[in-house]
């Protein structure tokens, strides 16, 4: 058991109120004496530090309020459109509140068209553009705007595994894509479960419960739709991601950069599978080794 589940066994729901709010007061005071970062600045981390460009198809991880940005958050949607240009594809992961587990054990409904998401303030701005396609996936649901938005969401629902091949994640590789991560590390990259999902038995970690959850999910044409996935095992997910990526990944493969304090990174998405693919064959991968099958 991490610390964090003892935590929460252990102090009463005010209680973690109170050390949750805390927390939070202590990452505005520490983000807030920061440098401020104007849009031509981040423009430039888009670009030299992250390495955008126009046609590209990015997967775009944040945290918002990690980044002492003197715009307003939702001028970073369309400079990272402006940069990318119309034939650029942009990914925004849009989870509900709640663990996969919990949520598919509570039978909550995912609506594809009004189900929020909760991985940052970004990611539901962008859910909410007229444009955006949304994959129907209960728990690990992707928003896409641009041209192959259809062509990335279109299959997610088809499979239990929620990042093999038929998955967004894993459809970026297909795309020649590119991962970013603004206001945090490689801590938040979830395409390291593709790995996972492709190999299945073979992996060396079992990561899933062994039920398989038959979630009720509304389509964009308002019916209703079986959707059956499985869910993580958070006794599990006891994982260093950024220091795997700094212990067995080249940098120009992946790389977590700290730019006047604040957290981004940048990944190749397919040089990244096919290293993690090989080191996983090996015995290599982000668990710990608690968690490995026996």
């Amino acid at each position: 058991m991490s610390l964090k589940d003892l935590v929460k066994r252990v102090l009463p729901a005010a209680a973690l109120g109170a050390v949750g709010r805390a927390r939070q007061k202590r990452r505005q005071a520490r983000t807030g004496s920061l440098p401020l970062l104007d849009e031509n600045s981040f423009q430039k981390i888009l670009v030299n530090e992250l390495g955008l460009s126009v046609g590209d198809t990015v997967f775009v991880h944040s945290s918002i309020d990690q980044l002492n940005l003197s715009f307003p958050f939702y001028r970073v949607l369309p400079l990272m459109q402006d940069l990318t240009g119309e034939s650029g594809t942009l990914l925004f992961p849009t989870y509900p509140k709640s663990s996969s587990f919990e949520f598919l054990s509570r039978e909550e409904i995912f609506d594809v068209r009004k189900t929020p998401s909760y991985t940052g303030i970004l990611t539901e701005f962008a859910r909410r553009q007229p444009s955006a396609l949304r994959s129907l996936h209960p728990t690990k649901s992707v928003c896409v705007l641009g041209p192959l938005a259809h062509e990335l969401t279109s299959t997610h629902q088809l499979s239990p595994y929620p990042y093999d091949a038929c998955s967004p994640y894993y459809k970026i590789i297909e795309a020649r894509g590119k991962i970013v991560g603004l206001g945090v590390s490689t801590a938040n990259l979830s395409f390291v479960h593709c790995v996972d999902d492709a190999l299945k038995e073979d992996f060396p970690v079992e990561p899933y419960h062994p039920k398989l959850f038959s979630a009720r999910c509304i389509n964009y044409q308002g019916q209703v739709e079986t959707v059956k996935t499985y869910a993580h095992d958070l006794r599990k997910m006891n994982h260093h991601i950024p220091r795997y990526m700094k212990t067995y990944i080249p940098a120009e493969v992946c790389l977590d950069l700290n730019i006047d304090g604040m957290k981004f990174f940048r990944a190749d998405a397919g040089k990244l599978f096919e290293a993690m693919l090989e080191l996983a064959k090996k015995g290599k991968t982000i668990y710990a080794r608690s968690a490995y099958s026996k």
